[in-house]
């Protein structure tokens, strides 16, 4: 989203919950420009992730791999 509209905070939220209707809460979570997926055991993980992946795929959107953390046990603020 361009920088500068008002809504667009709203829409991605609204674009992401559609998109990750299946999954939020339980392997996916969507907070402002932030997507986390989260698995219960760790050998679940690299399927939760393509998961996420395709499904990204399939909308054609993209992630800044710089900007991506993999492997992480506990998030911080």
């Amino acid at each position: 989203m361009p920088f500068g509209l008002k809504n667009a905070g709203a829409t991605y939220q609204c674009v992401m919950r559609r998109i990750f209707d299946d999954m939020l809460h339980k392997n996916v979570e969507c907070y402002i420009d932030n997507l986390v997926v989260k698995s219960r055991k760790r050998e679940d993980h690299l399927q939760d992730l393509r998961m996420v992946f395709d499904r990204l795929r399939w909308y054609q959107l993209k992630m800044n791999l710089l900007k991506c953390a993999f492997g992480v046990t506990l998030m911080s603020s």
